[in-house]
């Protein structure tokens, strides 16, 4: 037997009550119940979609930088490629941290990228045959992605911040510490090769 849903105990008791207030008060009850009930599934919804929103942007750092190795690779330039690398392979870290808490809300895994990440990729294609030096074309590309990611996830950890999603924001401004050095360590690169 299975325990009586709010509908079923609505009926029984409106079947019981003769006095027509307490039915209103009861049926009033019984919406602040089911309101209650809903409202942290509705929450959790809207910190699932954060979290796949973070995700994604992972995936796309990751898929960016996958991009960026076969550019370099083709130019023997070993160093970047290695860089490159421990870079996709924090933006995994990060997606594994962020699938963890997905899981503890319900949530499902996340595999896509962004339409404009793909675009993206395609344009890191285009610039670099392009370019006179393909290792100055991949870094600027790359720290164009890093000012995406950061950006995107400084959106990301506001709203979870202002819905009060403390574990979300927390690991939001963690991770985003983290990338920072990556960005500026990037940029610096960049800036070595103009």
């Amino acid at each position: 037997m299975h325990p009586p849903t709010l509908q079923e105990i609505g009926n029984y008791f409106e079947r019981s009550c003769v006095d027509n207030s307490v039915k209103i008060k009861l049926n009033e009850i019984l919406e602040c119940v089911f309101i209650l009930k809903a409202y942290p599934m509705e929450k959790n919804l809207q910190q699932i979609e954060l979290l796949r929103q973070a995700i994604t942007i992972n995936n796309d750092r990751v898929a960016g930088y996958q991009k960026a190795i076969e550019l370099v690779q083709e130019q023997h330039l070993r160093e970047l490629q290695n860089l490159f690398q421990q870079y996709a392979d924090q933006s995994a870290e990060f997606i594994a941290q962020l699938n963890s808490l997905l899981e503890q809300l319900g949530g499902e895994q996340v595999d896509g990228t962004k339409f404009s990440g793909k675009i993206f990729r395609i344009w890191m294609d285009v610039k670099t045959s392009l370019s006179t030096s393909t290792m100055q074309a991949v870094l600027e590309l790359c720290e164009k992605g890093e000012d995406e990611f950061k950006n995107s996830y400084k959106q990301i950890h506001e709203l979870a911040a202002v819905q009060h999603y403390t574990d979300l924001a927390t690991l939001l401004i963690h991770q985003l510490s983290v990338h920072q050095a990556a960005h500026e360590h990037i940029k610096v690169l960049r800036d070595q090769q103009s």
